[in-house]
């Protein structure tokens, strides 16, 4: 739970599940990954938090035996201290998430912030078991504002800020049209949001959205292409 922003950092029954259903089903980021003329996929996330969409994606990645290469950057202005962290593994203790050496290069890369403001990116890869793709990820940190500009093009974009009524800067129009400007034609987007005012602001920008159900007990998520 974020007390700054009151909600939640991931749900700790089918969490996992949600993200993949939202996220990772959301964007079609398995035929994505399959695809023999793409290098590297790009994935952009809104909202790092605790991870879990990092994992999830991580854990669809690894399981393919010949997978595309991926970036997925993200962005995280609030980090969470290692012991929150770790309720991650709790939460899930079957599935392979924070290690020590992961949380050691995220906090050495905070602290590196934190001192200067100016050095926010924050850097890890994994290398495939099978033909040799990586998997890289790449957190900006600081304000949305800041960071978001330095994305590169963005080929599937998971909108994963706390809700609109309690994060506002996430999810506003002018954040929203910095993501149009780093998307391509064919650009993906998922989010569990349904809200009026964001369907109508990415239709305005392009995007075509489509509502469908949501997972568990809400009714309703939106995803859609540019």
């Amino acid at each position: 739970m974020s007390k700054l922003f009151d909600d939640i950092y991931f749900s700790k029954q089918g969490g996992f599940e949600e993200s993949h259903y939202v996220f990772v089903a959301g964007n079609e980021i398995e035929s994505k990954l399959d695809q023999k003329n793409l290098t590297t996929l790009y994935i952009g996330e809104l909202g790092f938090g605790s991870g879990l969409n990092l994992f999830v994606t991580l854990d669809t990645w690894k399981s393919f035996k010949n997978p595309t290469s991926v970036e997925f950057v993200s962005l995280e202005g609030y980090p969470l201290t290692e012991d929150i962290l770790l309720t991650l593994n709790k939460s899930y203790p079957n599935k392979n998430l924070w290690s020590e050496d992961l949380i050691r290069s995220y906090e050495n890369a905070i602290s590196v912030w934190r001192k200067t403001q100016i050095e926010n990116l924050w850097t890890y890869s994994w290398d495939h078991n099978d033909n040799g793709s990586r998997f890289t990820l790449k957190v900006f940190l600081g304000d949305i504002s800041v960071c978001l500009p330095h994305f590169p093009p963005i080929q599937a974009w998971y909108l994963d800020g706390f809700s609109p009524g309690k994060n506002p800067d996430m999810w506003s129009l002018d954040t929203l049209k910095i993501m149009r400007e780093k998307s391509m034609p064919g650009t993906s987007f998922a989010t569990f949001s349904s809200a009026g005012f964001l369907r109508r602001n990415l239709t305005e920008l392009g995007f075509v959205v489509k509502k469908k159900k949501g997972f568990g007990r809400k009714r309703e998520m939106i995803s859609g292409l540019l």
